[in-house]
């Protein structure tokens, strides 16, 4: 890609961020190709935006089989960021770390403490004060609420929605539930933030696999694609800016 090509020459130039002081909630990094072929890493700070999902794996054999059965697989967990009403920024969850109610997660915390794989798709529709004001009053609302264990298992058999008729027909976003999946959860969060489409997006028959990235659903038009999130700068990274989400994705 030219834009690793580029960042090398502005790498040379000047010397690379490397402390987390530039970076303090870590670095988003993915590997990409040059025009002749040859691969290398590049990284840039994560600068959070309301509506990003998170992706978590904690590379579980537990999880990998049970997914399996449900006809799916890793990422085993999402989560949507938004902020609390203090202003600072958290995870909205539902079931974080294998645990069973909803939490608002402080995002700081959140992301150095998970043990394992975490992705991040950033947001790429414009933040007003608001979607993310809903956004915030849906998530204190949902706090402490259980994790829907029973629909979980429920995935696996003949009784789910997902797929056929049943899911053309029956699938649904609720925006507001008594139990909740991980990915129901960020789905409502998302609908509500104008970031997917009730009607294309269902939160009954999504799984965090599925909006990972755009083989399911063409998500390139309201998200990034998925950079691998990295609490520092892993060395030999080149990093480079953020160049395809506009300003108005920012949070005013």
């Amino acid at each position: 890609m030219e834009a690793l090509v580029l960042a090398w020459l502005v790498a040379v130039a000047a010397p690379a961020q490397t402390g987390k002081s530039e970076a303090p909630y870590g670095w988003l990094v993915k590997v990409e190709a040059s025009k002749d072929g040859s691969r290398g890493t590049i990284a840039r700070p994560y600068e959070p935006i309301v509506g990003d999902i998170l992706f978590f794996d904690d590379l579980s054999p537990f999880w990998v089989k049970l997914y399996a059965i449900a006809g799916t697989g890793p990422p085993f967990h999402a989560g949507i960021v938004m902020t609390r009403r203090d202003g600072s920024l958290a995870a909205l969850e539902s079931g974080p770390d294998d645990t069973l109610h909803v939490y608002i997660l402080e995002l700081k915390s959140r992301l150095n403490d998970f043990k394992g794989v975490i992705q991040v798709r950033q947001n790429k529709v414009a933040v007003t004060r608001e979607k993310s004001q809903e956004l915030t009053d849906f998530a204190y609302k949902q706090v402490g609420k259980k994790y829907a264990v029973w629909r979980l298992l429920l995935q696996g058999t003949p009784v789910r929605h997902r797929g056929g008729w049943k899911e053309q027909y029956l699938a649904t976003t609720y925006m507001d539930r008594k139990r909740w999946l991980c990915a129901e959860i960020v789905v409502t969060g998302a609908t509500i933030m104008g970031i997917f489409d009730p009607a294309i997006v269902k939160g009954t028959v999504t799984y965090p696999l599925d909006i990972v990235d755009d083989r399911k659903f063409d998500l390139s038009g309201v998200l990034e694609e998925a950079w691998t999130w990295k609490p520092v700068l892993p060395e030999g990274a080149v990093v480079v800016g953020k160049t395809d989400v506009p300003a108005g994705a920012r949070q005013p």
